[in-house]
């Protein structure tokens, strides 16, 4: 009877081990942006030419951070997710050059001309 409540609690010791040894795991995903900047055109040349030059724009990639921490029980790890907005405020912010609120002609033509394009590749 020794050797049966031996093997008895020996398996009961397994089961709470095992019951034991799970793992505490949080993963979160947040999306942060700013609000878009209002601005306004002077004539509607300008605003096409701003959002011409805009759409053929090296497409900035959404900043993204990843951080990440895992314990022999425990993982937890959070990922940051920025949105389109603050790519949009930086192009807006230096095509104004005079810090108004309105891109003229010759601010548009100005970014335009200075806006640094890349094609395609073609495969």
């Amino acid at each position: 009877m020794k050797k049966h409540q031996k093997l008895t609690l020996l398996c009961a010791l397994a089961l709470a081990a095992f019951g034991l040894s799970g793992c505490i795991s949080s993963h979160t995903t947040s999306y942060n942006d700013v609000d878009r900047v209002k601005v306004t055109f002077a004539s509607e040349r300008a605003g096409r030419l701003f959002y011409e030059t805009l759409s053929k724009l090296h497409k900035e990639k959404r900043e993204e951070s990843n951080h990440q921490v895992s314990l022999i029980l425990i993982n937890w790890g959070r990922k940051t997710v920025t949105g389109p907005n603050r790519a949009f405020n930086a192009q807006v912010d230096q095509c104004d050059t005079d810090k108004d609120g309105v891109i003229t002609d010759e601010e548009a033509q100005i970014f335009a001309s200075s806006a640094k394009i890349t094609e395609p590749k073609s495969s």
